[in-house]
């Protein structure tokens, strides 16, 4: 009878897989918003401003999606934006989902006195922002789940229309 309730329960040998990622490269996205980002262009037979084509890149880079890519979610990624000034967006996070959504959030400049491109203001934050990155991680009130995380290579990612002409730091 044993036998019987064994051979009826069909016992299966499952096979999982965890990963555990020990190693991860840390990514600044630089994101130009200048008023020149409003200006239209073509992308997947839509009209649309360029700073809305740079955050659909921006999803698909991070999350997966158009041209075949995968997602970035075994990186730290984070952003920064910069019209007449340098600002951060998120710092380096592992939840791409979450930064997609923030870049979203980037706007076109609001006043004139905002508006020009400070390319070399925002690549001078999002180094900044790499070079503190392992210590930014161990601050966190999360930090123990970074703990063994260590940044293999690091990368700033422009992306801009325009020509440096604002800001204290030269590109």
């Amino acid at each position: 009878l044993g036998v019987g309730v064994v051979a009826l329960a069909r016992p299966q040998q499952g096979i999982g897989r965890v990963e555990i990622w020990w190693e991860a490269g840390a990514i600044q996205l630089v994101v130009g918003r200048s008023g020149s980002m409003k200006a239209r262009m073509r992308m997947g037979g839509q009209e649309l401003m360029r700073l809305d084509v740079v955050k659909r890149v921006i999803r698909d880079f991070l999350v997966g999606g158009g041209a075949g890519l995968n997602g970035r979610g075994s990186d730290l990624i984070g952003g920064v934006s910069f019209c007449g000034y340098a600002e951060t967006v998120c710092p380096p996070v592992r939840d791409t989902e979450a930064l997609a959504s923030l870049v979203d959030t980037i706007q076109l400049p609001q006043y004139r006195f905002e508006d020009g491109t400070a390319i070399g203001d925002g690549l001078a934050l999002a180094a900044a922002r790499l070079r503190t990155a392992e210590q930014d991680l161990k601050n966190r009130t999360d930090g123990e789940r970074y703990g063994e995380l260590r940044i293999r290579s690091k990368v700033a990612i422009l992306l801009t229309d325009g020509a440096n002409n604002r800001g204290e730091v030269e590109p």
